[in-house]
């Protein structure tokens, strides 16, 4: 706990994180938004991560990239 306190704070801190702006620098899509996003998806998928507003639009938004759609279709040939 010493490293980050506690779940409620660190997940507090993560919410306002992603309510920032479209991605976590602001306007421009970077690895750490590859990195978070994939993190709250797979938590709210399987319910390791409570579905608060601000994760759920986040992973939508993400999920919602031309990139995100392709890699998607090319899955599922």
């Amino acid at each position: 706990m010493m490293g980050y306190g506690t779940l409620a704070e660190t997940l507090d801190a993560l919410e306002g994180a992603v309510s920032q702006g479209p991605y976590l620098a602001g306007d421009s899509f970077t690895a750490a938004d590859l990195y978070v996003g994939a993190h709250i998806n797979f938590g709210l998928q399987f319910g390791t991560l409570e579905k608060r507003p601000a994760f759920v639009g986040y992973g939508e938004h993400l999920a919602k990239r031309p990139a995100a759609v392709r890699a998607r279709k090319s899955t599922t040939r």
